[in-house]
């Protein structure tokens, strides 16, 4: 377990306060399996928390289903 993320889910985990962005990098690692760090895109944009990921693709846009 490696990256940003994961070590943001463990500080939850342990009961301690993240901000919004922190909380965002640690779902998107318990989503990945904690195999992203937040820094790469996930390419899933029908994810909620999607339009938050500071390293999605600028010219991604999720369509309406």
């Amino acid at each position: 377990m490696t990256g940003l993320g994961t070590s943001y889910q463990l500080q939850h985990e342990a009961g301690k306060r993240l901000t919004r962005g922190q909380a965002i990098l640690a779902k998107c690692a318990d989503c990945m399996g904690n195999y992203v760090d937040g820094r790469t895109d996930c390419e899933m944009p029908k994810c909620p928390l999607y339009t938050w990921m500071p390293y999605k693709g600028k010219s991604r846009i999720v369509d309406e289903v």
